[in-house]
């Protein structure tokens, strides 16, 4: 597929029904993934509210980490690949402002002190869809400095 083939987006755009990720963080020489709800979006910045106990996020401490994200709705056949980096946050504000009740099935109440903000900040991704018959579009995200708009062809603002 060439760049004339890309249609652009914002990620916001591409993640507007797509809440359940499968997150994938190194761990030695392997990858592995687990499912996450995205709690919120904030330009090129996902949120999730993840369990600071939780062996992979201790695995994470202080700095940050490579990051792989996946996102899927096989009923409507989109797809979402994004790569960047992830950082663990006690933003208790932030938390806050995240916060849902269905979070609650997973933390004993917004106040829980096990609670941690996982921000995964985007560098690149890809997005297939198939809306109308259209075959496999992707979508090249990029860092807003790439300058493009929303809604044209090439790079996207993230």
């Amino acid at each position: 597929m060439t760049a004339t083939d890309t249609q652009a987006r914002s990620l916001s755009e591409v993640l507007e029904e797509l809440h359940f990720a499968m997150v994938g963080t190194p761990d030695g020489d392997v990858w592995k993934s687990r499912p996450l709800t995205l709690a919120g979006l904030d330009s090129s910045t996902m949120h999730f509210l993840v369990a600071a106990d939780a062996d992979w996020v201790q695995a994470l401490g202080n700095g940050s980490a490579p990051c792989t994200t996946t996102f899927s709705d096989p009923s409507k056949n989109d797809y979402v690949a994004l790569q960047g980096s992830a950082r663990v946050l006690n933003d208790r504000a932030l938390i806050e402002s995240l916060w849902t009740a269905p979070a609650g099935a997973y933390f004993d109440g917004k106040d829980d002190p096990n609670i941690r903000v996982l921000a995964v900040d985007v560098d690149y991704g890809e997005y297939w869809d198939s809306p109308g018959g259209a075959i496999g579009r992707l979508l090249a995200l990029t860092k807003a400095a790439a300058g493009a708009e929303a809604g044209s062809e090439g790079p996207v603002r993230v």
